[in-house]
């Protein structure tokens, strides 16, 4: 059976599974297997589906996994408004800019003021079971390293915080604004742009200059990763250029 979509029906998820709609359908209404509704109908986004088999202990269908399913397996990322439209926390999403202008990760708007966030990130229960799990293992490298997606940083090790001289807690959302140095960013800028469009001629591992305390230039060759988790994220690996 071919997956060309992101997305499956009832009836495809039912026939993939080799089990009846009803069974589908009960794991959909026991909120066990998340799906979208529109009218009377559902769709499973694929990433879910994984997600459900595998952390049910059910097999997972060659079909679905493309026949090479390895690594660690996410769900598909819920929107911050509707994670904690159930939850008794006290904001109002509604009123909120991330809510209002549909901000698929919310903590690249946490430097606008009418975000109704109530503290950083390492204290939000969303972002560390949404998000964190994703790049976890940038605490596992050696040399410091942080994710990227776009023109904000996701997160990053110790490592990379004491290279920008900033704190670990604070890495995610920052603009590349923020990290990289003025004389360096139309550079990084093009980069990004480039490599987003496919440009197989950027090159992996570039110098450029990071911005330190007082704007003070801090010289540093960086290697950088496409990543398929998260999907559009890229791994960058810096060393200091000084000897």
């Amino acid at each position: 059976m071919a997956i060309p979509n992101e997305t499956l029906s009832v009836a495809q998820t039912s026939a993939l599974c080799g089990v009846g709609r009803s069974t589908v359908g009960y794991w959909i209404r026991s909120t066990r297997l998340r799906a979208n509704r529109t009218g009377k109908n559902y769709s499973i986004p694929r990433e879910e589906l994984l997600f459900f088999l595998k952390s049910t202990g059910r097999n997972i269908p060659d079909d679905l996994a493309g026949g090479d399913f390895r690594g660690p397996c996410f769900r598909a990322v819920q929107n911050c408004w509707d994670y904690w439209k159930d939850s008794h926390h006290g904001l109002n999403c509604k009123d909120c800019t991330v809510f209002v202008n549909k901000v698929e990760v919310c903590f690249t708007a946490k430097e606008i003021s009418s975000s109704n966030c109530p503290g950083s990130c390492h204290e939000c229960r969303y972002y560390t079971e949404t998000y964190l799990p994703r790049i976890q293992f940038v605490h596992q490298i050696d040399l410091p390293a942080a994710v990227y997606k776009g023109f904000e940083v996701w997160g990053g090790n110790r490592g990379w915080a004491e290279l920008c001289e900033v704190e670990e807690k604070d890495l995610p959302g920052m603009g590349i604004e923020q990290v990289v140095h003025p004389d360096s960013i139309g550079t990084v800028i093009s980069s990004v742009k480039r490599r987003a469009l496919g440009d197989p001629s950027v090159p992996r591992t570039y110098s450029i200059f990071l911005r330190g305390s007082q704007n003070v230039r801090l010289w540093v060759r960086i290697s950088v990763y496409p990543l398929s988790e998260p999907a559009g994220s890229y791994l960058i690996l810096a060393e200091s250029n000084e000897d």
